[in-house]
């Protein structure tokens, strides 16, 4: 069914329980999150499964971010309105969904919240993405999510380039089809860049903000990127962001390195975020 935000408003009202869940997925096999008519989407499925689990009475899930297609996420938030009947536990549901959903999407937690409903995307605060660049050999367990760039040696060089680009700024430069987007100033709180494995095969950049515009991360990545194989210098990254010019930057980076880690819900500065990567994203399960 395809309702406009108006009608799945009214469709929904008298669905009396609210719950919040948080959702982990592989973006391999999926055109994004956000539910297309000729495309696999995560929200399609995650609305087809729960759908199914209510006795087929229809359920729509609001996602925290409409991540692009390739792209992963370790915890994305979701939230939906369900019916009364069936009556299904937390617990229930959340061994149900995990039964029937596709291997490459998990729900990592689910709660009742109709006390207190959250909503996905309208309460969301904050995210933290990470983008894993791999610099040494390619393998089955690595491919789909990394950057493959092994001449990308100039980590320091990207350290410093990432200091301009934390504060309050127009991101435009960054910005794939910027004449959809009215305003393009966001906050990046922090930029941090890591290095993981044996002679630190992978670099992980992650970026802390209160929102990130299509495809911004990966528009800086590759911006980063640049600095780090030496194609541009550190200072070059400022003239760029102050630009506002798309064609000013370096192309966007591959989906696949790309991990939504986590939506805060709180309000937070940056400062108190409680957001450390620790290890690969594709290492935390």
């Amino acid at each position: 069914m395809n309702l406009s935000r108006e009608e799945r408003h009214e469709f929904f009202k008298n669905y009396a329980r609210d719950i919040f869940m948080t959702v982990a997925y592989n973006g391999r096999n999926y055109n994004g999150w956000q539910i297309q008519s000729e495309f696999p989407s995560v929200q399609q499925k995650l609305n087809e499964v729960l759908t199914y689990v209510f006795a087929n009475q229809l359920v729509w899930v609001n996602g925290s971010s409409r991540t692009d297609a390739g792209v992963h996420a370790l915890n994305l938030g979701a939230s939906f309105k369900a019916p009364a009947q069936p009556a299904i536990s937390d617990e229930q549901l959340f061994i149900a969904l995990n039964k029937l959903l596709p291997y490459d999407i998990r729900i990592t937690s689910l709660r009742t919240v109709t006390d207190n409903p959250i909503h996905a995307r309208f309460d969301a605060k904050g995210k933290a993405y990470t983008y894993v660049i791999n610099r040494g050999a390619v393998s089955p367990f690595n491919y789909d999510f990394c950057w493959h760039l092994n001449h990308c040696v100039n980590v320091e060089g990207m350290r410093e380039a990432a200091k301009c680009l934390i504060g309050t700024h127009d991101y435009s430069s960054f910005v794939v089809e910027m004449k959809k987007v009215e305003d393009a100033t966001r906050t990046i709180y922090d930029i941090t860049i890591d290095e993981f494995g044996d002679n630190n095969q992978y670099i992980a950049i992650s970026f802390i903000g209160n929102g990130f515009l299509y495809k911004m991360v990966r528009c800086l990545v590759g911006t980063l990127a640049g600095v780090g194989i030496n194609k541009i210098t550190a200072s070059e990254v400022k003239d760029i962001l102050l630009a506002k010019e798309r064609n000013q930057a370096l192309a966007t980076a591959p989906a696949a390195g790309l991990f939504l880690m986590k939506v805060f819900y709180e309000q937070f500065d940056g400062a108190n975020c409680e957001f450390k990567l620790t290890k690969l994203p594709f290492n935390y399960f």
